[in-house]
């Protein structure tokens, strides 16, 4: 019979007890400036992360609707000086004219130290949870990013628009379009909203570029729409409406920062 040839398993060098890894861990940054360099690189990518909670008393065959900044990230939920959704109760976390993404104020807000003036956003993620009681809360949602739009006619002119989608809230069936915790996720690149191709984007100076606190040429939104889906339905009560805002940015125009 032919003889089996030996496998030798490839074995990973041990590691002595209490010697520690070299690699890098993925939570440290490393930037080693120049002589008399600033300790912050000149351009910095990272991510922001925003979320907000509210209640709605939905009435029966009812439509509501609200706008959330997309490509301004100071206060993203109060845009233009005005509630992101006029007749919800917001819940917090704050108020929704104060409320940033975390850590943006020290990165890039003016009330902080406002290390970077100007950010590009790469790309910008929706994600939208609603918690209804009973059925008469069946909603179906339609979110579209929108240019300079803060509202549609109606509904169904939402629903036609371009890069609109849509997802299906229910107590009493089964949700369409969410995760297994329910949440709707929809992610765009801002500038294939416009229709900008890859050298355009990266070329872009001015046009979806915001400063800590100025909006972009081209303010974009979150428009999104809820509408009772169970129209002979009158029972109703309030339903809980989370609204989580992610960032993928890239910050630059470095301020000066303190050498005493």
């Amino acid at each position: 019979m032919p003889q089996r040839k030996n496998k030798m398993k490839k074995m990973r060098p041990r590691r002595r007890p209490g010697k520690r890894s070299t690699a890098i861990s993925q939570r440290t940054l490393v930037y080693r400036p120049g002589v008399y360099g600033q300790p912050l690189p000149q351009r910095f990518q990272t991510s922001f992360w925003c979320e907000a909670d509210y209640k709605i008393p939905i009435a029966t065959a009812s439509v509501t609707s609200g706008a959330v900044s997309m490509n301004l990230l100071d206060n993203p939920f109060y845009p233009g000086g005005s509630s992101a959704f006029p007749s919800y109760t917001f819940l917090g976390p704050a108020t929704e004219a104060t409320l940033q993404p975390t850590g943006y104020s020290q990165l890039a807000g003016v009330s902080g130290p406002g290390l970077y003036n100007t950010m590009k956003i790469r790309r910008a993620t929706i994600k939208i949870r609603w918690n209804g009681s009973n059925s008469g809360n069946n909603v179906v949602l339609t979110v579209v990013p929108t240019i300079n739009v803060a509202t549609y006619a109606n509904v169904y002119s939402a629903r036609t628009a371009p890069f609109a989608r849509q997802a299906t809230f229910s107590v009493s069936k089964p949700n369409a379009g969410v995760d297994k915790e329910g949440w709707f996720t929809y992610t765009v690149d801002p500038y294939r909203i416009i229709g900008l191709d890859r050298a355009e984007e990266k070329a872009d100076t001015f046009l979806l570029v915001p400063t800590a606190a100025t909006t972009a040429s081209y303010g974009l939104q979150w428009f999104v729409v809820l509408q009772s889906n169970d129209l002979d339905v009158s029972s109703t009560t309030a339903s809980l409406f989370q609204v989580r805002l992610h960032w993928d940015v890239e910050l630059y125009q470095l301020q000066q920062m303190k050498n005493v």
